[in-house]
């Protein structure tokens, strides 16, 4: 009898033992640990993010208050920094309002003024014409890189108007390679969209639900190294003091 009582506690304490590793188990089991679900949830993040950005822009005036939202909670993911997706959005979206708006108004301007010039070129006899309509594709390639850099400079730092296009127009130039693979990333895609109606039916569907934040993705991925770089001697000053 005991030792039939021994065996029996025994199985006891073994199946006590089995229960609990599996409970173990069962909780550091996390389904989002796979890199698939993890591929799947960002993607899903960047759909959110980007019908916000369309919702958002409607109204034509909040673009740069969209784009400013948007590159802040890009450029926090592509540091692996980003909270609640919506929240930040919107959180973004109100702080920045003011002076996003002004700087979208900058370059809206711009954009009418270089659409006007671009068609008065036409009229041009065809050498003169085309040789304007080369500069103008470049001159155009540029502001389109500048714009990025000026909403990304409000997304990340605290500075005038004025300044931030400086530092946005500075950064043109002074970081000409990656100004480079900004416009490819930027313009390319837009500019493949218009090849036929065939692209343009599936440029519209794809701009509309990930094209924008998949954009900003790319070029946050770049903004990121770019801003690391002037971020360093500030880090440095403030560690000297």
């Amino acid at each position: 009898m005991i030792l039939c009582l021994k065996y029996g506690m025994i199985t006891t304490k073994v199946m006590d033992i089995k229960c609990e590793r599996k409970a173990e188990n069962r909780m550091n089991f996390n389904l989002f640990d796979n890199p698939i679900m993890h591929a799947i949830g960002r993607i899903a993040d960047f759909i959110i993010l980007n019908i916000l950005w369309v919702i958002c822009s409607i109204p034509i005036i909040t673009i740069g208050a969209s784009t400013t939202a948007l590159y802040t909670v890009m450029l926090k993911i592509v540091k692996n920094e980003e909270g609640y997706i919506a929240r930040g959005f919107f959180k973004a979206f109100k702080e920045n309002f003011r002076q996003s708006t002004a700087i979208w108004l900058v370059f809206l301007l711009l954009g009418v003024i270089y659409a006007v010039d671009f068609s008065s070129i036409k009229l041009m006899p065809d050498k003169v014409g085309g040789i304007l309509q080369i500069l103008f594709l470049f001159i155009g390639a540029l502001l389109a890189a500048m714009a990025v850099y000026a909403f990304a400079l409000q997304a990340r730092f605290e500075n005038t108007v004025k300044n931030t296009l400086k530092n946005a127009l500075i950064l043109v130039f002074a970081r000409l390679p990656f100004t480079v693979l900004i416009i490819i990333l930027t313009v390319g895609p837009v500019l493949a969209t218009f090849l036929t109606v065939q692209t343009l039916v599936i440029g519209i569907t794809v701009w509309l639900f990930l094209g924008v934040a998949l954009v900003a993705w790319l070029n946050s991925m770049l903004l990121r190294i770019i801003f690391r770089k002037l971020e360093e001697p500030q880090q440095q000053k403030s560690a000297d003091i």
